[in-house]
């Protein structure tokens, strides 16, 4: 299918670009090279999917834990009846009982049961995380063998463990270092109860570590380097280097990973004077992710976070030039939360079976206080580090915007009909609605650029 794909778009660009057919014949041996040395390392790699049901011993390396009975593991062998099947990939491990605490990066030899997941999503889920199967084991059948030195993940996670336990300090108060914690490292810092009270007035993304997130990371760290004196290509290594870090932090999570990428263009373009274009970093990242991880696609966080930053692409200067009688930030504000919602309305509906339209309101409210108090953790953290007193006074100020974050938050679950639930729908009212937008926006576009509206735009 991918050399299909191939062949039909050299055809297209021969066709229409018939000067820079060398150029393009060079591309197309590459690809077609490329696919087929991939192909072969996938046929060499073996599959797990003839083994299911099967005892299987494998040894690997901890990656994220996900729960206290579950974590992945990033394999180096699979064995099933003494043989090593060639599989190199994840597995999501199951064990029951106490097997004490594990880091990411430590060695583990276990044998168990090979297993596919009777539930589609949380299939989805797996292999969305890279894992195409789970293995059943016991603390009895587990065995550690210490970790691998000079990984980036192990001290990645070392790092994400002081964060928290100085967000778990006397200082913070508990119900304000959870907001804290799933500010700065996502959503699994918090609780059942604190993710649904954002979910419920559409506010959730807070929780994801994305575009927001790693912009203000990203401001801090080049105020930071320029007052230090570095120039623009040196902030830029030296900060894109502080982002994969970062990344490995949070877990590699894809709207991260999305972000991280799309600050690295935007970085790259500010230091040699060239014009950055949200689409192409878009499309750049999604390449790349992809490329690495393929499985990717089917990560709920991968599809949320992509259409998101779709729809701000396409649809947000139309918003606001809509909007554009209520003032700069005002119009903004809501230009940017509709525009982000406008493609990921039919997901919410798929996953969910439902969507907010308070979280309009609820975003003009509190996605400032969350900046707000995303810069004043990493002060905190920053002094802590250093060792300053004026740490409590950071954590003490932080403690009054989450406060009033919180309040803003029930009262915005408190409006009526501000959440609707919609009985999930078949593929074709998502084949409806996605066709629908692009019409609406390609006739915006048209009217407001012109005939050669979409053109200009992508190029």
């Amino acid at each position: 299918m991918l050399m299909l794909q191939a062949a039909a778009a050299f055809v297209l660009l021969y066709a229409f670009l018939p000067q820079k057919r060398t150029y393009l014949l060079t591309a197309l041996v590459f690809f077609c090279i490329g696919v087929s040395c991939f192909a072969l390392y996938k046929a060499d790699a073996g599959t797990v999917q003839g083994y299911i049901g099967r005892w299987a011993k494998l040894e690997g390396r901890v990656e994220p834990v996900i729960r206290e009975d579950c974590f992945l593991v990033d394999v180096e062998s699979l064995a099933v009846d003494g043989r090593d099947i060639g599989y190199r990939g994840k597995l999501m491990l199951y064990h029951s009982g106490d097997i004490g605490a594990i880091t990411v990066g430590d060695g583990v030899v276990a044998e168990g049961l090979l297993k596919l997941s009777s539930n589609q999503g949380y299939r989805n889920y797996c292999r969305g995380l890279g894992a195409e199967a789970l293995i059943v084991s016991t603390p009895y059948h587990l065995e550690f063998t210490g970790l691998r030195p000079c990984s980036v993940k192990y001290y990645s996670h070392l790092a994400a463990e002081w964060v928290k336990d100085k967000l778990e300090s006397p200082v913070v108060p508990p119900r304000q270092g959870e907001i804290m914690k799933g500010l700065l490292l996502g959503g699994r810092e918090v609780g059942e109860e604190t993710r649904q009270r954002f979910s419920a007035v559409g506010i959730s993304h807070l929780l994801a570590v994305s575009g927001l997130h790693v912009g203000i990371i990203c401001g801090v760290l080049v105020w930071l380097f320029k007052k230090l004196g570095l120039t623009g290509r040196e902030r830029f290594i030296v900060v894109c280097a502080l982002l994969a870090f970062f990344s490995f932090m949070v877990g590699l999570t894809p709207s991260v990973v999305r972000a991280s990428v799309m600050m690295g263009v935007l970085m790259l373009a500010a230091a040699v004077n060239r014009k950055q274009d949200m689409l192409t970093s878009l499309s750049l990242a999604a390449f790349l992710m992809t490329a690495m991880k393929p499985y990717v696609i089917f990560s709920v966080s991968f599809q949320l976070s992509f259409l998101a930053c779709l729809g701000i692409a396409l649809f947000y200067p139309v918003f606001n030039r809509f909007f554009g009688f209520a003032g700069k930030y005002l119009s903004a504000a809501v230009s940017i939360t509709l525009a982000s919602q406008v493609l990921v309305v039919p997901l919410l509906i798929r996953y969910f079976g439902s969507f907010a339209p308070v979280s309009v309101l609820a975003n003009i409210l509190a996605v400032p206080l969350a900046g707000t108090v995303l810069w004043f953790t990493v002060a905190y953290l920053v002094l802590c580090l250093m060792h300053i007193p004026l740490s409590y006074t950071a954590a003490w100020v932080n403690g009054i915007i989450i406060e009033a974050m919180n309040y803003i938050i029930d009262m915005a679950g408190r409006v009526p009909f501000g959440s609707v639930n919609v009985e999930k729908a078949g593929a074709a009212f998502y084949i409806a609605y996605y066709l629908a937008a692009a019409a609406v926006w390609l006739a915006i576009d048209m009217t407001v650029h012109g005939k050669g509206g979409v053109k200009d735009l992508w190029t």
